[in-house]
């Protein structure tokens, strides 16, 4: 019962007793409350204050940078500079998505004047940024007659960012790049690695790429020019419309999307190439291309925020604002894709002269896991694989390279053999 409702009752008893015992002029009623007037006293005295307690809280975190399903170590510490307190209850307050793997987060014991209580344990997030708010506090005082809570409010945030893997070197062809070195092949003769072809000799030519072979036949003076290597411009694209998230159990296909959009942006950008990101869904979220560490960070922290939603005006590709995208160069984009509209979108992308890769992230496979093993789970798994290798051809037809990802793999296992220079000349 709440304090004022036991002060309400106990009050209400012991002015009843001493109204009876004055009118029937009877002692023993009147003294009979003499307990409840007590009570109504230690109450009262014994009363907690509307003022928060003086405590005071630290707390300290192992990192506030930390990779998906990643642990964070938490030092929380609650130090006393008012009266003893002879009982005293501490609650750690987390939002949703952490996980206690170790240690206590909650303790009940009383507390000097100047003493401290410290608990220390462990973390598991998932994906995003997460506050810690504070603690809740509930002092009993003597004899345990009341009780003050109170929520002492100490903000903590931290931020657990995609994970990413390590993958192949990706081979990647965009009609157009930059001015510098990098490791994108240019389909421009120069200095480079491969052998692109040769032409004749000019005055001022490096003698050390002179073809003597050609010389001693012909007579004449030629060039071995080698394809140069440059920096590309790389635009990510992250599907998050809410209606092509597919979800069995706690897997959805967003979550993988987000790591396949990191896994690219990494590697990508640890190539030296210039990287943007943009997150499509319930509004568009743009990260400006840009190179190096910083970048990588900009991105990544896009990325532990991305939610999937939905909006009618996002509803297809159509309202992809290319204009964000430099002209003829790489696009990524990670989608389960819809069907017909969405390939007619990347039809024109095409014709624009951008070159595509399509990751699709699939849980087939683990949804047929989850079913029983029966005539009608194969005929079912038929049907949509022959649906699938008809949408598939289509995209293949217009020029858009597509790699299906099974989730219950790395995905650096397809990448190898479907888009990284080994996999593609084996193939």
């Amino acid at each position: 019962m709440p304090n004022r409702g036991k002060l309400a009752v106990t009050a209400g008893i012991a002015i009843g007793l001493i109204a009876l015992g004055l009118i029937l002029r009877t002692g023993q009623l009147i003294a009979l409350s003499l307990p409840f007037v007590l009570y109504m006293m230690v109450f009262l005295l014994l009363q907690p204050s509307s003022s928060k307690p003086p405590l005071e809280i630290e707390r300290h975190l192992s990192g506030t940078r930390i990779e998906e399903g990643g642990k964070i170590e938490v030092v929380l510490t609650v130090v006393n500079h008012g009266a003893p307190i002879p009982s005293l209850g501490l609650t750690e307050n987390f939002p949703p998505g952490i996980e206690v793997t170790e240690g206590e987060t909650s303790c009940l014991r009383s507390l000097g004047t100047e003493e401290r209580i410290t608990l220390t344990y462990t973390l598991r997030s998932a994906r995003g940024v997460h506050q810690l708010p504070g603690v809740d506090v509930k002092i009993w005082k003597w004899l345990a007659l009341t009780q003050q809570s109170v929520f002492l409010p100490h903000e903590d945030h931290f931020i657990a960012l995609p994970q990413a893997e390590i993958i192949d070197d990706i081979e990647i062809r965009p009609q157009r790049t930059r001015a510098y070195a990098g490791m994108v092949r240019a389909n421009r003769g120069g200095s480079g690695l491969d052998f692109f072809g040769c032409r004749a000799y000019t005055p001022g030519d490096d003698i050390r790429y002179i073809n003597w072979r050609t010389y001693a036949k012909r007579g004449e003076l030629v060039i071995d020019e080698y394809e140069q290597e440059r920096i590309a411009d790389v635009s990510i694209i992250l599907d998050g419309r809410e209606r092509m998230n597919t979800r069995e159990g706690k897997e959805d296909t967003f979550t993988y999307s987000v790591r396949a959009a990191a896994c690219m942006a990494s590697h990508f950008i640890d190539q030296g190439n210039s990287v943007g990101l943009l997150i499509y869904g319930d509004y568009i979220n743009w990260t400006y291309p840009g190179y190096g560490k910083t970048q990588r960070e900009r991105i990544l922290e896009a990325l532990a925020q991305a939610k999937p939603g939905y909006k009618e005006v996002f509803s297809d590709l159509h309202s992809v604002p290319t204009r964000l995208f430099p002209s003829r160069s790489q696009l990524i984009i990670v989608s389960p894709l819809a069907g017909e509209d969405d390939v007619e979108v990347l039809g024109v992308l095409r014709a624009r002269g951008y070159q595509i890769i399509v990751i699709i992230p699939d849980l087939l496979q683990v949804q047929l896991e989850r079913l029983p093993d029966d005539e009608n789970r194969d005929l079912a798994q038929k049907i949509v694989q022959l649906r699938r290798n008809f949408f598939l051809s289509t995209l293949t037809r217009i020029g858009v390279e597509v790699l299906v990802w099974n989730i219950a793999e790395p995905l650096s296992y397809p990448i190898s053999w479907g888009l990284s220079r080994r996999g593609r000349r084996l193939g």
